[in-house]
This record gives C-alpha cells, structure tokens and sequence, in this order.
C-alpha cells in the first residue's frame, strides 16, 4: 500500500492511500515500469515474434514472405498478443486496444493483394492502416516517405511563418540567428 501526498510550493495536501499503481512522475515509476513490463519481450519471443519497446510503447512485429499465408500469421499475432494482454494484467497493467495499429509493409504493386487484412484483439478487429506514426515519423505501407515529407515540410513553413511574424519585434542580430536555426 502506498501514501501519496502532492506538494504546490510550501503547502502540502492530505495523505492519499493508493491500494495499487505507482503515481505518475515519482521516482519509482519508471523503474517499476520496466520491472513490470519485462516479461512482454520474453513473451514475444515464446510466440517467435519481434519486439521493440519505447518508454511505454512496444512495437510487435514479423518479417514475412509476400505468399505466406495471412491466416497463420494473423492467428500468431493473435495468440501472442493475448498472451501479452493477459500477462500485462497479471501484473496490473493494461494493453490500450484502441491504441493498438496495424501495417503492413508491402512494394506498390503487393499493396493491393495485401487489402482487407486485419488482427482481432480483445473482440476489437484492428484493420491494416494506410500510415502509422511511429516516433513522430509517418511510415506508409509502401515506404514511400510522402506523407512524412509534407509533414516535415508544412512544420518547416508554419515555423518560418511564425518567425516572419515576429522578426521585426528583434534586434537585427537576433532575428539572423532565428533564420540560422533552420
């Protein structure tokens, strides 16, 4: 069981028992994240899965030949993902669902063989995305980048707006290391 009291300066609030959980931003919270979710790797790999985990985020993945067969990748996905879902709540976690994605990478003329695939989660059905954005880059399922190219570029205009804006308001040396940050 633990107490959490919240600090604002010098004043202090009541002690608040917490029957479960770590509050968000104490010390503890990122060590026991990682104590908690550690077993998700070897879970992955039970499965013959791939794995990659960021913070909070983990990515499950299979590298697979276009003509094998949909359903029995599907149904590993699956099976290794419930496996996961079950032991993240063993261990008073939750796997968000509504955040779980799917992609499938393909070249441009696999694209269209490849339409209609989804993954059942949970009773949720998760259908193949067009892009996924991963580590605030935009991945299309072709690889194409576009989409991440007129992210970038519509990003890098609104910021040199933005400094156009307010340049006059600087001193002459000042507003030519603004340009020189781009």
């Amino acid at each position: 069981m633990w107490t959490l009291r919240i600090a604002i300066g010098s004043v202090l609030s009541d002690e608040i028992r917490l029957l479960f959980g770590v509050p968000q931003g104490s010390v503890l919270e990122p060590k026991l994240y990682c104590i908690f979710s550690r077993p998700i790797g070897e879970m992955c790999k039970r499965h013959n899965m791939c794995y990659h985990c960021y913070a909070d985020d983990t990515q499950v993945y299979l590298v697979f030949k276009p003509l094998d067969n949909w359903t029995n990748i599907s149904k590993r996905f699956e099976a290794c993902v419930a496996h996961i879902s079950k032991g993240m709540c063993s261990n008073m976690l939750k796997l968000n669902e509504d955040k779980t994605e799917l992609i499938v990478f393909a070249p441009k003329n696999r694209v269209k063989d490849l339409s209609e695939l989804h993954l059942n989660f949970g009773g949720n059905v998760v259908s193949d995305a067009e892009c996924v954005k991963t580590l605030g880059i935009n991945f299309e399922k072709t690889l194409a980048m576009d989409k991440q190219i007129s992210a970038v570029s519509k990003s890098c205009f609104h910021q040199f707006r933005n400094i156009r804006r307010t340049v006059h308001l600087l001193p002459k040396k000042h507003a030519k290391h603004q340009f020189a940050l781009f």
